[in-house]
């Protein structure tokens, strides 16, 4: 058994991104914008990551949403605070600021941070579907992903993303006529993943959660990749795997549990059964975080075919 580690990959490729800021935007103030309208640990905890992260390589971090959150400067940005200091109450402001930040031009990234309080919750769509698509930058509608899936861009979710990031820097991408299971079938995460794959020459299976598990189990014994991103505490075990040291697994997944880190994927009984393995407690958040400021770039190098997609 050998480990699959995230968080080494993402300090490595923290200094790459630095360079690039330097390279694509010079000395020019720039912010990534977080629409954060809902405050529970899980998403608190992934915000300020995102923030700390980023400016290390020295962007900004504008949260809208929470009046009370630890922002980055924002006096380098024109009309900004008016913004930041608003309650927003109905779905009218909160596509209001999502135009506004549209065409800002100090503005490279809008993010919606997911889960939406109730109220929120019937215009889920409308709302991610007003970002621009040279400005999402977490692939949260599906302009750029199903562009991407046609060739005509190259981009992904930041999740799927670090997943083949992390495959392809332990010298585990070549999904020639391979098998690759995938539980389940997430927006942002398990459907641009099976693309992805399939666009590898992969055969792929890609699962719900409805599917039968015994025919997933039967599934995944065959497969030489398990991917699992079902926020199910330890549903992947060693009845779902082979006994022969060969398969590749990776859990996307992370939480506690009476104060003990936890996924998908229950280590402890499947570590000595397969080749290679995520462990626990270092789930993906942050090479997730490292491959979303990677698509800053991306889609800044797309924007010229982007415009035309503009709503």
């Amino acid at each position: 058994m050998q480990l699959l580690s995230w968080k080494d990959l993402s300090v490595d490729l923290q200094s790459k991104l630095q360079f690039k800021k330097t390279e694509v935007f010079w000395e020019k103030p720039v912010y990534v914008a977080i629409v954060f309208l809902w405050e529970d640990y899980s998403s608190s905890v992934y915000v300020n990551h995102k923030k700390k992260y980023w400016e290390k390589i020295w962007i900004s971090t504008i949260v809208f949403g929470q009046t009370d959150f630890p922002n980055s400067d924002s006096s380098n940005f024109r009309n900004l605070d008016l913004f930041i200091n608003q309650e927003y109450n109905d779905v009218h402001q909160v596509i209001e600021l999502i135009q506004y930040l549209n065409y800002d031009p100090s503005c490279v990234g809008i993010i919606v941070q997911l889960p939406l309080p109730e109220k929120f919750q019937k215009s889920k769509n409308m709302i991610l579907a007003t970002i621009s698509p040279s400005k999402d930058i977490d692939g949260m509608w599906w302009v750029d992903v199903g562009l991407s899936s046609i060739d005509l861009i190259d981009f992904l979710p930041a999740t799927p993303k670090a997943v083949l990031y992390l495959l392809d820097q332990y010298k585990l991408w070549n999904l020639d006529w391979k098998a690759v299971s995938i539980l389940w079938q997430s927006n942002l995460i398990g459907k641009p993943l099976a693309l992805e794959c399939i666009k590898k020459w992969a055969t792929v299976f890609s699962f719900n959660s409805e599917s039968d598990i015994d025919h997933i189990k039967e599934i995944t014994k065959k497969s030489d990749y398990i991917i699992s991103c079902t926020w199910k505490v330890h549903l992947i075990d060693s009845s779902f795997i082979r006994d022969d040291n060969s398969q590749v697994i990776v859990d996307v997944w992370y939480w506690h549990i009476d104060g003990k880190p936890v996924g998908d994927v229950n280590f402890d009984d499947i570590k000595n059964k397969v080749w290679y393995i995520t462990p626990v407690p270092w789930w993906i958040w942050p090479l997730t975080v490292a491959c979303l400021f990677d698509n800053i770039f991306v889609l800044q190098q797309y924007k010229e075919i982007l415009k035309k997609y503009k709503l």
